[in-house]
């Protein structure tokens, strides 16, 4: 086993105790890292290293949260040799749906409906301010209790604990767990984190935050949120670039984004109650951004951004909407672990299982993630932080039609370029860089390679 292999650096010291049952956890990683698209039988090279890969699964030692804490302890060692003051806790939400997946023992309701059965995931990806994502921070699994649809006017009464919004106070609390001194934790979160229990949570807990929300409250300067900020008068104008919205099939485009800030007092909502909150008024920053002639037939961007943190000059409002882009990385995340991981064709008979084999491949999404990244925001740096030697070579002889390899190692970019050419990218005028799917098509027919390779190898 390569000593130097990321898997092995990163789960060498899994917190069980048992040597062989690691050494089996780190070859089932780096196996399914190299094949991401197969099923465990596909990926294996024999029907012995099947059966020892699903044996793992089964393992009662072998559990979500020391898979997690292992990966969390690498995570934020690459936090600390970032050189960044700044991190970015993104958090989101998707569905799984294994509504076809009969056998499968453990599913439950997701909010579809009776007859839909899937698992829920939540996950709060670390990515530096430059855009780069490090890994995940936390992890959970659940499903939804069936009596409670319909049930709205009753969850109001629950402490938010109770409900399952608590998700984002809770992934809070597990994210910043352990984060060294010096570096800042900024929790980032969509419309659906726009909750005053969170707000309240981290102004309590010392805890920064970024939201963008979708509720105009009252402030206690007597005045609607938006209505507020927008009677401010225009700090500046900055032109940014919009990723491309695969959902709504949107191209990547510019956009020259007006912008607004203030600080204000929101005040708690009067449906919540005064035992379930610390504060009833919280104090933070509104960054207003809306898009200036956006293109015929695209639908302005308008956002309200709310923050914990102290906005004074229109530098600290621009940093603050470039941050919030970065939530767009926990997309592509998501957009990796489905249809390039395909999380759910994965088959087993229980749901326990496939919680197991959702954080192995949520690992291995993180890092085609960094990897695409990485390469456009520090081109230079080698390409040895993702492959090692073996995989490098092999890639460049592949790519170059050579059977000779350099002594040094290519740039992540380089690296990059190569397996998007192997995954299927022309390179051509207005194709941009390469994104995650090239990449991870490129990655399946390297150790496709690489296993003939071996098998050739005196």
């Amino acid at each position: 086993m390569d000593e130097n292999h990321w898997a092995y650096e990163e789960f060498k010291n899994l917190g069980i105790n048992c040597g062989r049952t690691i050494k089996r956890f780190i070859r089932t990683m780096i196996t399914l890292s190299g094949k991401i698209r197969e099923s465990i039988a596909g990926a294996s090279d024999s029907k012995a290293e099947a059966k020892a890969m699903y044996r793992l699964i089964e393992n009662k030692k072998v559990t979500e949260e020391v898979v997690l804490h292992a990966h969390r302890k690498a995570t934020i060692q690459k936090m600390k040799e970032s050189g960044e003051t700044t991190i970015l806790s993104i958090q989101d939400t998707t569905i799984l749906n294994y509504t076809s997946h009969k056998k499968t023992k453990g599913l439950g309701d997701f909010g579809a409906g009776p007859d839909h059965k899937g698992l829920i995931v939540h996950s709060a990806l670390a990515v530096t301010p430059k855009g780069i994502a490090l890994g995940l921070l936390d992890q959970f699994i659940w499903t939804r209790d069936p009596e409670e649809r319909g049930k709205r006017t009753e969850k109001r009464q629950k402490p938010i604990e109770e409900k399952e919004s608590y998700k984002w106070l809770k992934s809070m609390d597990n994210s910043h767990s352990g984060i060294p001194k010096g570096i800042r934790l900024v929790h980032v979160g969509d419309r659906e984190a726009d909750i005053y229990e969170f707000f309240d949570h981290a102004h309590a807990n010392k805890q920064d935050f970024l939201v963008r929300v979708a509720q105009n409250r009252m402030t206690m300067e007597a005045c609607k949120l938006f209505d507020k900020v927008k009677q401010e008068p225009s700090a500046g104008h900055i032109v940014v670039e919009i990723p491309r919205d695969t959902r709504r099939n949107l191209p990547k485009r510019e956009a020259t984004l007006e912008i607004r800030y203030i600080r204000v007092h929101i005040q708690a909502p009067a449906n919540t109650l005064k035992k379930f909150v610390k504060n009833r008024n919280v104090a933070l920053s509104i960054v207003h951004v809306q898009e200036l002639k956006p293109p015929e037939g695209v639908e302005p961007i308008e956002w309200y951004l709310v923050t914990s943190m102290d906005i004074t000059n229109l530098d600290e409002a621009v940093e603050k909407v470039n941050w919030y882009i970065h939530r767009w990385k926990i997309e592509r995340f998501h957009y990796i672990l489905k249809s390039g991981c395909e999380i759910e064709k994965l088959q087993n008979r229980t749901a326990e299982r496939i919680q197991k084999l959702i954080l192995v491949y949520s690992i291995i999404s993180v890092r085609i993630l960094g990897m695409t990244y990485q390469a456009r925001q520090c081109p230079e740096v080698p390409c040895t932080m993702f492959l090692e030697e073996e995989e490098w070579k092999v890639l460049y002889c592949m790519t170059n039609r050579t059977s000779t390899a350099p002594q040094t190692a290519p740039t992540i970019k380089e690296a990059v370029s190569y397996l998007a050419k192997l995954g299927g990218f022309l390179g051509r005028k207005g194709d941009g860089e390469p994104g995650a799917k090239v990449i991870w098509k490129g990655l399946n027919e390297l150790n496709t390679v690489l296993k003939h390779y071996r098998y050739l190898s005196p």
